[in-house]
């Protein structure tokens, strides 16, 4: 029989003082690696005119103006975080850098082209018709031969994207916010199946130039230019996003000899953000049907398609393909940590707040002549997501090295606090010791780690910590979710630590929670089950209670945000938080 003991209490809250003072525990960092502005072209279009240094002043809590305008220039919605991120980056698409900045550039050679006028005047157009042509790495003729035009004119807004890190990282000196240079590499393949990925430097030693689709066609060629360019003391991650839109390709199979190159350059996979979760579609778990899309890649949003959406295009099956991969080849190309982010078109990094949505673009919609009559967004999409990080300090050393460590957590939003610890020695009395996360380091290791050759049982410690900052949100269930490969044969299993969704009622006339109001949990497990001739994957998933969704908010505000016809759109969601997943590994 598993065993379980859980005790509801949770360790110290945690402090922020001086980055002189070095933790003895490491800190929860939140923030967004995943931020467009206004140089990229389906922000835009969209009509974002916020550059990288309002998005960075809006992570750090200051108020910005956010689209639409009116006629004179006056904008008619604002945004602001109830809460300041720790870090952030900024991640414009490479791709169609260099042509934004012509077309907007009024003394450039291509800014009276027919496609520069077409973008200015018919920005819906343009967004179509120039990412097509990017997602298919097909030149636009402003560009000249071998796209050298656009290649050069990607320089200023790059650089631009550089200053602005460079002027926000740590601007007190304090140690209360950090930023990184980063871009989004756009791939793409077929009909619009989703490749994306996000590249995240560790400090400012970055290529001249970000490397597009245009130059690099897949994610192996990525890679290979990325460690060509990035020399000295560069270091970077590629962090993929949207497995939902892949129709099953993020986790296509590398070829053997890039095993140890996706190990080591992929580490994360951005399980959550505003276009939906990445996390399983399995039917008999019904917390996976949470922020689901109902098509399998962009081109069956737009088009239409009745093909079914499959299950490789998801996280969970990532796991277990990657143990199977390992079984058959010694190594396991697919040990990903999760974070969440919003992929904001707005430059509006961190507003995750389903009460106060204002949409994050990337729906196709341009916004730049009136306010909308309906949605902010499309009402499939959802606030976003944040990336955890557990670090020392808050720099980009610390940081960066946690990412690669996957000593990081995704959220659907909230701000959840969540400690993951495995082990053979892991003390079944963890939640009453004040040390019992200096032993989870010392007798194991935190989530994203890796146990191997183990001869007993392994424990699992956790804890959980609902937002304090936001009196409606209460820990419902806790589950962690075991992933193995055994007899040819992947196997999910759902262990549920503790569950009280039945004593939870949300009204959803005035969006009040009712119930137990339960903000912290604490427990330790043991997996009884364990073979040690088995390998398995271990995730904490910690599921809030249910909380009014953001369309049912604007629809109980204001009958003209009401629309007629929802669909599957429930009123209500569930937040939550996925750890890394913990690896016990034979030698």
């Amino acid at each position: 029989m598993n065993k379980l003991l859980i005790i509801s209490t949770f360790l110290p809250f945690y402090i922020f003082c001086s980055c002189e003072i070095t933790y003895d525990e490491k800190i929860p960092l939140f923030g967004d690696l995943h931020v467009h502005t206004a140089l990229s072209l389906d922000a835009a279009t969209q009509g974002t005119i916020n550059r990288p240094d309002d998005a960075y002043r809006y992570a750090m809590g200051e108020r910005i103006s956010i689209q639409p305008y009116d006629e004179n220039g006056n904008a008619l919605r604002s945004s602001k975080l109830s809460q300041p991120l720790d870090f952030m980056a900024i991640t414009d698409h490479a791709e169609l850098l260099g042509e934004v900045h012509l077309c907007e550039t009024s003394d450039s050679v291509s800014y009276n082209s027919l496609t520069c006028m077409v973008y200015r005047n018919f920005p819906k157009l343009a967004y179509f018709y120039m990412n097509q042509r990017a997602s298919q790495s097909a030149p636009l003729g402003i560009c000249g031969e071998n796209r050298e035009l656009c290649l050069e004119a990607s320089i200023e807004p790059w650089q631009e994207i550089i200053n602005a890190a460079e002027k926000y990282n740590d601007p007190k000196n304090d140690c209360s916010f950090t930023s990184f240079i980063g871009y989004e590499w756009t791939g793409a393949r077929y009909s619009g199946s989703n490749l994306h990925r996000n590249v995240i430097f560790k400090n400012n030693s970055v290529p001249s130039k970000p490397i597009s689709f245009y130059e690099a066609t897949t994610r192996e060629d990525l890679w290979d230019q990325l460690n060509a360019s990035c020399t000295s003391d560069c270091d970077y991650v590629v962090i993929p996003h949207n497995s939902n839109l892949s129709n099953g390709l993020i986790f296509e199979d590398p070829e053997l000899k890039d095993y140890q190159m996706i190990s080591k350059r992929e580490p994360l996979i951005e399980i959550f953000q505003h276009k939906g979760s990445s996390e399983c579609i399995d039917e008999n778990d019904p917390y996976c049907d949470f922020e689901l899309l109902s098509y399998a890649d962009f081109g069956a949003k737009f088009l239409g398609s009745d093909d079914p959406i499959p299950k490789e295009s998801f996280a969970r099956y990532a796991l277990s393909r990657g143990q199977a991969l390992k079984e058959k080849n010694g190594t396991n190309p697919f040990k990903i940590g999760f974070i969440g982010s919003t992929d904001t078109h707005l430059a509006i990094p961190g507003a995750t707040d389903e009460a106060t949505m204002p949409g994050h673009g990337g729906a196709g919609k341009s916004l730049r002549d009136k306010l909308p009559k309906g949605l902010p967004d499309d009402i499939e999409f959802n606030p976003g997501g944040l990336a955890v990080v557990w670090a020392k300090k808050n720099n980009r050393d610390e940081i960066f090295q946690s990412l690669l460590n996957k000593e990081a957590y995704a959220t659907s939003g909230p701000r959840y606090i969540v400690r993951f610890f495995a082990g053979e020695d892991i003390s079944l009395n963890s939640c009453n010791e004040q040390d019992a996360v200096i032993k989870g380091y010392q007798n194991g290791v935190p989530m994203g780690g890796t146990l191997e050759n183990i001869t007993n049982k392994p424990t699992f410690f956790f804890s959980a910590k609902a937002d304090a900052n936001d009196s409606n949100q209460f820990i419902s269930a806790i589950q962690i979710i075991k992933s193995s490969f055994d007899n040819d044969d992947s196997v999910s299993e759902i262990i549920t630590l503790h569950e009280s969704s039945d004593a939870y009622d949300l009204d959803l006339d005035k969006c009040v929670v009712n119930g137990p109001k339960q903000k912290s949990f604490c427990g330790v497990w043991r997996d009884e089950n364990h073979s040690p001739n088995m390998e398995a994957s271990y995730y904490l998933r910690v599921i809030s209670a249910p909380t009014c969704r953001w369309s049912h908010q604007l629809c109980m505000e204001n009958d003209n945000y009401c629309e007629k016809d929802q669909g599957n759109i429930p009123k209500f969601v569930q937040e939550r938080a996925w750890t890394s997943p913990i690896w016990i590994e034979k030698n």
